[in-house]
């Protein structure tokens, strides 16, 4: 998906698609586009010539946007996959459920075998037709080129969604898989709905009545983090429009003739996504109740009961071991998974800086791009509407645009 990207960025990602081994048919790359990118012609002809005999075929669709539509990657990819059902399934009789979906951002670099792991997680199921696949999130390839925040929020991010809870509901996020059958069936994206992954897994769950629909694949794409500061707040308020999505699960109640049982089911995963209204709420308790109880047990330590003492330093000595395992997980990412990627090093003494001070950071990282751009959408969906769709930039082009722009 696309629009005014970079050349040099959408050729990174097609090349990756064009690498993909051990997949038993060669991929096809459809190039989503906006009409209104008088470049899109052009940019198509140049990585169509790319792939040459790589890629099984190579397919550009071109997005109007109509009424009752929002600017997005959402209402763009609906129009593109559709276009590839009417070419595959109508004109050529294709069966859907036996073709695969991938939906991949313009910066994304695959690893050489996430098709085939997605191609392998699909077979493993009894019934992988109306599942989606998603690997773990990563966003450093540019590493180096951001500031401290932006860094040790990128590694919060990537580490809590590499290193997930295996017993907890898995959502996609940007990058994932899923049947052209399956997307079929839940009538494609939303044309009006920004966080598409997430809503299209939430389809996917009250489609199978509450059951848990995203299938974690152990395959890695890298994509570019927003290095700027303010291009990255930006991004957060996109972010987290998600909280919308609780409006929505509301609405199941009333519109949808599901079961009680499996209402609860989908609206429980939504509460304990992290980026929820509920999880929210959740870290905006945290941020008043822990330093309020902080200040407290400081002032009065000598009369607090011998046992809250001990609850005390319980909490810290568990606060130690998580910091030593985050770390510990960072450093097994770094090592043995990314170096198949072109990433950008940060110099030893940043990466001291982040892991000393990464408590620091992590407060100060979470009141940015979480807790004001959280408060930032609540305020603005009540009282605006819906949020524009900005695009952070991208290749050194954009880059170097941006910084003329704001002399």
């Amino acid at each position: 998906v696309e629009y005014k990207e970079p050349v040099d960025v959408l050729g990174r990602t097609v090349e990756t698609i064009a690498q993909q081994t051990g997949v038993a048919v060669r991929p096809m790359v459809v190039l989503a586009t906006e009409a209104r990118d008088e470049e899109r012609h052009a940019t198509a002809a140049a990585l169509k010539e790319q792939c040459g005999s790589r890629i099984s075929r190579f397919l550009m669709t071109e997005h109007n946007l109509t009424e009752g539509e929002t600017v997005g990657k959402h209402s763009n990819e609906n129009v593109a996959v559709r276009e590839v059902y009417r070419q595959l399934v109508e004109e050529e009789g294709m069966d859907p459920f036996e073709i695969m979906i991938t939906v991949v951002d313009a910066d994304s670099l695959l690893s050489t075998s996430y098709l085939a792991h997605v191609e392998a997680a699909f077979k493993k199921q009894q019934d992988g037709r109306r599942l989606v696949y998603s690997g773990p999130l990563n966003t450093y390839r540019n590493f180096a080129d951001a500031g401290l925040l932006v860094q040790m929020y990128e590694i919060m991010r990537c580490n809590t969604d590499t290193f997930h809870d295996p017993l907890k509901c898995y959502y996609p996020q940007s990058n994932y898989s899923l049947s052209l059958g399956f997307i079929a069936e839940l009538g494609y994206w939303s044309i009006d709905t920004m966080p598409e992954d997430v809503h299209t897994a939430a389809k996917a769950m009250v489609n199978n009545f509450g059951s848990l629909s995203t299938v974690a694949i152990p395959a890695l794409i890298c994509n570019d983090l927003v290095e700027n500061y303010g291009d990255r707040y930006t991004q957060a308020k996109r972010h987290q429009w998600g909280i919308t999505e609780m409006a929505w699960h509301f609405a199941l109640a009333k519109h949808m003739n599901l079961s009680f049982s499996s209402w609860w089911a989908v609206f429980g995963a939504e509460n304990r996504r992290a980026g929820s209204f509920f999880s929210c709420a959740q870290i905006f308790a945290s941020f008043i109740v822990l330093p309020s109880a902080g200040v407290y047990a400081g002032l009065y330590w000598d009369t607090l009961n011998p046992n809250i003492q001990a609850y005390v330093y319980i909490y810290f000595a568990s606060m130690l071991f998580q910091w030593i395992i985050f770390w510990v997980q960072e450093a097994f990412l770094w090592r043995h998974l990314l170096h198949q990627f072109p990433i950008e090093h940060p110099s030893p003494l940043r990466w001291l800086i982040l892991v000393l001070l990464s408590p620091v950071w992590h407060v100060l990282t979470t009141l940015s791009f979480f807790v004001v751009p959280t408060i930032h959408c609540l305020y603005h969906v009540t009282f605006v509407g819906e949020l524009g769709y900005v695009c952070a930039p991208k290749g050194e082009v954009q880059k170097t645009e941006g910084r003329e722009d704001k002399k």
